[in-house]
């Protein structure tokens, strides 16, 4: 199944990084190459699982014109890492560009995925924030936030769906137990 979208307005010549597949550098390469579904060269991505001062979660659906996954729901934000940034940079940089917020945030995991579509070393994040976030609709069409136990059952249980990186990020993240164990600390133990 192709999940690339060819009628992207998305900069298909934007520079990450390309890296081996123990995230070692091996130098720029253009989106539309990582994305294109023919050579797949491993590649750094973010992402950022946020909550509100509620302790809900929030997760976004993506814009209709983005390259990958168009129209489905994701992570609250994230992004491919670009050629001479870090992974802590573009985390932040991606949370003030699809959600215009800025928030503390923690390494919680990294994560190795080939999904078929593209291959990807994801940094994963999480953090809290007290103000409400804004959508960039060229990046987003919505917001939603859940309850963690109610999303972690409709996700397990089928009944929420969510774009293919994102669908094996939370899964790990709930088998491992790293998110719920980060929101505890944050909400239960304080």
């Amino acid at each position: 199944m192709q999940n690339y979208n060819p009628n992207t307005t998305d900069p298909q010549e934007e520079q990450l990084i390309e890296v081996d597949e123990n995230d070692k550098i091996i130098g720029p390469v253009a989106r539309k190459v990582c994305h294109n579904e023919t050579r797949k060269p491993w590649h750094r991505s973010t992402h950022a699982y946020l909550f509100n001062e509620k302790g809900e979660l929030y997760f976004t659906q993506r814009s209709l014109s983005k390259d990958t996954a168009p129209g489905e729901w994701t992570i609250s934000a994230g992004g491919h890492v670009n050629w001479g940034e870090s992974y802590e940079e573009c985390v932040k940089n991606e949370l003030k560009e699809e959600l215009d917020l800025e928030a503390n945030l923690d390494l919680i995991d990294t994560f190795t995925i080939d999904y078929g579509s593209e291959r990807e070393i994801i940094a994963l994040f999480a953090g809290v924030t007290e103000k409400k976030p804004t959508i960039n609709t060229e990046e987003t069409e919505r917001i939603k936030t859940f309850e963690l136990e109610d999303i972690i059952g409709k996700f397990q249980a089928g009944e929420f769906k969510l774009s293919g990186g994102s669908t094996h990020t939370f899964t790990r993240l709930i088998e491992t137990g790293i998110l719920k164990k980060f929101w505890e600390e944050k909400f239960i133990m304080n």
